[in-house]
């Protein structure tokens, strides 16, 4: 391994860490050693690499969104190339074990809690969600174009739809027992076939009362 992959997966491996100690920890109580001991490496290790916990805690953000972006752009690749079909890729996204989980859903709302006070982890979460809106906005003109559908607003329903899986994985924190990955991919599915009948409807039907 070169020396600058060996020093990419050592960072790696700090903010690794990092997402873990919030997850345990919570936010405003974690410090440098619980980094260090959740890595299994000196503090110096951590202090050589980060130069401060401000700065890893922004390079743990970081890490976040883009493996956020990441993890969604393969699976749209994947989808269909409907719009009706990438809508209910990004559905099954943002709902996968791999993210949808309790330590990253745990870890995205502390960061989240924390934006009213930190102007830098606000513009990071700002520009995600600005870039989400955009995206899941032409997604829904095309499937209103696609499907005929006459009276609907890309923009709003897109606002909706973003906030309800926001507030989707917070339920998934708050109780999990009442709302787990099956039955917050429904509820959005569900949302959807009121809308958009001929491309969602089939799919809670299929169900029951919702796809899961």
């Amino acid at each position: 391994m070169s020396r600058e992959l060996a020093k990419e997966a050592r960072r790696r491996q700090l903010i690794e860490a990092t997402i873990d100690g919030i997850a345990r920890k919570g936010f405003a109580e974690l410090k440098i050693a619980d980094v260090a001991a959740e890595a299994g490496l000196s503090v110096g290790i951590v202090n050589f690499y980060f130069k401060s916990k401000d700065a890893l805690l922004i390079a743990t953000l970081k890490h976040l969104i883009e493996d956020y972006e990441q993890h969604m752009q393969v699976i749209l690749s994947k989808a269909g190339k409907t719009a009706a079909e990438q809508i209910d890729a990004m559905i099954d996204a943002d709902f996968a074990r791999t993210h949808a989980n309790r330590k990253h859903v745990t870890v995205w709302y502390a960061f989240w809690g924390e934006t009213r006070w930190r102007p830098e982890f606000l513009k990071l979460c700002a520009d995600l969600s600005t870039t989400f809106h955009k995206s899941t906005t032409t997604s829904f003109q095309a499937l209103i174009d696609e499907g005929g559908y006459q009276g609907l607003d890309a923009g709003l329903i897109a606002r909706g739809f973003n906030a309800m899986i926001d507030g989707l994985w917070l339920d998934m924190l708050l109780n999990p027992k009442q709302t787990d990955r099956d039955a917050a991919k429904a509820s959005v599915r569900v949302f959807l076939s009121g809308l958009f009948p001929r491309e969602f409807g089939g799919k809670v039907a299929a169900n029951g009362n919702a796809a899961a």
